[in-house]
């Protein structure tokens, strides 16, 4: 069974089932073929995971009594509410990981501009040549868009990590209540083609920016200064040699 034969099933089995959600049961399906398709799976392996989509459209409309269930519930409720503290606190490591890496992004951008013009406020940058200032700002400007990108990758997969734990305890939920649970979501983050490609693109060439630039930098700063050890030559860190 294809994607367009399985959906186009469920859609009318939903409808058929007069279930009120089911452009939302429909799109999570849809996201579940786009993720595994990415993954190399073909149309048809990931339709038979999923099974019978008439089954799945019952299911979905299918409510038992609430008694049948109640101390199942009570108990799975209770197992979540540690699970959600748990990962609370598991979630707070990467979220602060993810502004300090934002915060690294600006840093080495705003660096890179005082060094390309030239400007030194408040005499924090070492005294340089503006040759070296010029190659050592276009590297640092470089590396803070190579952490951007690395910013930018692991934002998705931390956002791509809760809405996954989301699901998890959706389905959890719905199990403990005997209705249907929906697709499980992937950890990884599912980027569009074209954006997966830009951004692989300016990792790598801003890895060799930076690689490149700064041994220029020291290169051309060793000739400058007469030594190899140019930031002595030039007073950087207190020292008067």
């Amino acid at each position: 069974m294809t994607k367009s034969e399985f959906l186009g099933l469920l859609r009318s089995e939903l409808t058929q089932n007069k279930i009120s959600d089911a452009d939302d049961v429909l799109d999570e399906y849809e996201q579940h073929f786009a993720f595994k398709l990415a993954d190399g799976f073909s149309e048809e392996e990931i339709a038979a995971r999923l099974g019978d989509p008439v089954r799945l459209a019952r299911q979905f409309g299918f409510e038992r009594e609430n008694e049948d269930h109640e101390v199942g519930k009570v108990m799975t409720v209770i197992g979540l509410g540690f699970a959600d503290l748990a990962a609370g606190l598991f979630f707070l490591l990467p979220a602060v990981w993810i502004v300090a890496m934002a915060g690294l992004t600006a840093a080495c951008l705003v660096l890179a501009v005082c060094l390309i013009i030239n400007l030194n406020p408040g005499a924090l940058i070492p005294a340089m040549p503006t040759i070296s200032s010029l190659i050592f700002g276009i590297g640092m400007a470089a590396l803070g868009m190579l952490v951007g990108a690395g910013t930018v990758y692991f934002a998705a997969f931390f956002r791509q990590m809760i809405r996954a734990f989301g699901r998890f305890h959706r389905n959890t939920m719905a199990v403990a209540k005997g209705e249907a649970v929906l697709p499980a979501l992937a950890l990884y983050p599912g980027f569009k083609p074209r954006f997966k490609r830009g951004l692989r693109r300016l990792t790598m060439i801003s890895l060799l920016a930076v690689v490149v630039f700064f041994i220029v930098g020291m290169i051309i700063s060793m000739i400058h200064s007469g030594a190899l050890e140019f930031w002595h030559a030039w007073g950087w860190f207190g020292y008067t040699g």
